[in-house]
């Protein structure tokens, strides 16, 4: 038994090998003769190793009993109908499928056995077949008869021998139909072509044959500089994928519609409205009903025939005046995935102004809570130094009496900032005052201030200013509760005619994945850094300055206000 399954392996381990044993066995029943019982025979033995090789149905496909009656009535009519004429449509058919099956290979090696296998049928049409179907003699038929003894089996053997390329094995539907249809019509005309030119002007069955070929290749010739785009020519082929993607309201009209209206409505339904009133112009078209999440509406009149598209949440139902072919039910499933696609993209485009308007919100509401944290740091400061058993009554007075007027005033700006979110910050001081201002918010903090000789003449922005500062310096009281011998120093300096801020501690640095994100999103920390720094980064940005981590090591981690940005 392995013995004889040893043939039926080799022959089933490359496709070609199949293809090239059904040709052999067609060709034996050719040179038998269709008349003998033996050729049919050989022709049903063809018929049975064709169905093995065959791309279209899958090998472990099964039949069931009424595929097997009409593939029994079909081979009976086929052996007991068998005549030349009968042979040659289809030699014509197993040619086209062959050929089809070579356009679905991607190396040139895998389909050289397909191109050779075409080869050996077209040649066995006209050598073996042909010349025994015409009523005439012909002179050429023993030379057709070497040719066909000699030649073709070569064919045959060079089909079977050749190597499989890797990655070569058939799978279902390996076929390029279009192709095959093709080849087949350009068969049947060049054979049609043959006897026009043999009865019609009585010429042999050679040279009608050549000529015949020779008109199908002009004609081929002139459809192929016809079709190719980039050939020069009228472009057939544009002009035919255009059509074809058209019934009365081409793809391409279709979708410059959809963007017209897209620029001109807000939302999905509106949209969803305007086109399917645009649908109205394809024919056969009466009306219809569309349905979103966001609304449905009417289109057109009703009538007899209703078909139900669905994509992307838009169902969309079109009346027509007659049953859609399917080429037209594609069409229209195009069109509403189309119009799908548009819908989507305004649902998503109002999310995304939804989002951006919350986050507006949100930024406004966390640069006021921050203000409003400085304010109550303030006031705490205060409360803290009033509590003091020990406080002088007349530094106490000094004190609320210079701090309560800027508690007033930075409250009157928060408030501001409510009423007006939009606004930038634009109030500026001498940056002698701030300097004065702030040393006294923070007199009782053990902190070390530096102020340069050259910046009493400055001017700065207050709002930023007071935020950054504050910011920056209840930071590094934050981490003074973790290492109570931290040393924090304040800086204002005029390097090169700009004010600069510079808050710096000799702490231990920060980590680098969080000094990476720090002032560019918040980030969550345990000594305090994080949202605030990242608001009011965002504050001073618009003001036209920049903070950033200047320094960052053990000893020194310094954060820096300037301008440089605006330059």
């Amino acid at each position: 038994m392995t013995a004889w399954r040893a043939p039926w392996r080799w022959l089933g381990h490359a496709p070609n090998r199949l293809l090239a044993a059904s040709l052999a066995v067609l060709h034996l029943g050719m040179l038998q003769g269709v008349e003998s019982l033996v050729g049919r025979t050989l022709l049903l033995a063809h018929l049975g190793v064709f169905l093995i090789w065959q791309p279209v149905v899958r090998g472990a496909h099964r039949l069931a009993w009424r595929d097997l009656l009409v593939m029994m009535v079909v081979i009976a009519l086929f052996l007991v109908g068998m005549s030349w004429g009968v042979l040659a449509v289809w030699l014509m058919v197993l040619a086209g499928v062959v050929g089809g099956g070579a356009f679905v290979e991607i190396s040139a090696r895998g389909r050289l056995p397909y191109q050779l296998a075409v080869a050996y049928l077209v040649c066995s049409l006209f050598i073996i077949v042909l010349p025994r179907m015409v009523p005439v003699a012909v002179a050429e038929r023993p030379l057709f008869d070497a040719l066909a003894l000699s030649v073709l089996p070569v064919l045959i053997m060079v089909v079977m021998w050749l190597p499989a390329p890797p990655g070569s094995g058939r799978r279902a539907e390996a076929i390029d139909f279009l192709s095959t249809i093709l080849l087949f019509m350009v068969l049947a005309l060049s054979t049609l072509g043959g006897f026009a030119f043999m009865w019609l002007q009585h010429l042999p069955y050679l040279v009608a044959l050549v000529s015949a070929l020779f008109a199908m290749a002009v004609v081929l010739f002139v459809l192929a500089w016809a079709w190719q785009p980039g050939g020069g020519g009228p472009q057939l082929g544009m002009v035919f994928a255009r059509r074809i993607l058209s019934v009365g309201l081409s793809f391409e009209e279709w979708l410059h519609e959809l963007a017209s209206v897209s620029l001109v409505v807000e939302t999905p339904d509106a949209l969803a409205e305007q086109a399917c009133q645009r649908m109205l112009r394809v024919p056969g078209v009466c009306g219809g009903h569309w349905r979103l999440a966001e609304g449905e509406g009417d289109f057109g009149v009703t009538a007899a025939v209703a078909r139900q598209i669905t994509q992307e949440g838009l169902t969309v139902t079109l009346y027509l005046r007659r049953a859609p072919s399917p080429a037209l039910s594609w069409h229209f499933n195009l069109m509403v995935r189309m119009l799908a696609e548009f819908c989507r993209e305004k649902r998503h485009a109002r999310q995304l102004e939804t989002l951006s308007y919350l986050r507006a919100i949100h930024e406004t509401g966390a640069r006021l809570t921050h203000d409003v944290k400085n304010l109550l740091q303030s006031l705490n400061t205060l409360c803290y130094t009033a509590s003091r058993p020990t406080v002088d009554e007349a530094a106490l007075r000094a004190l609320v009496s210079r701090q309560l007027p800027l508690i007033t005033r930075r409250l009157a700006q928060t408030l501001e900032k409510l009423r007006h979110p939009d606004s930038l910050p634009g109030e500026t001081v001498p940056a002698a005052q701030w300097w004065q201002e702030c040393c006294a918010r923070h007199a009782t903090s053990d902190i070390r201030f530096v102020l340069s000789d050259d910046a009493g003449a400055l001017r700065v922005s207050l709002p930023v200013f007071n935020s950054v500062a504050d910011n920056l310096i209840q930071n590094a009281l934050d981490k003074r509760l973790l290492n109570p011998a931290l040393n924090i120093t304040v800086r204002l300096r005029v390097p090169a005619g700009l004010p600069v801020l510079e808050v710096e501690d000799d702490g231990p640095q920060i980590p680098s994945p969080l000094a990476g994100q720090l002032t560019r999103a918040p980030v969550a920390s345990h000594s305090g850094l994080g949202m605030g720094l990242y608001q009011v980064a965002r504050l001073a940005e618009e003001a036209g300055y920049a903070l950033r981590l200047d320094s960052n090591r053990d000893g020194s981690v310094r954060f820096r206000l300037d301008q440089a940005a605006a330059e």
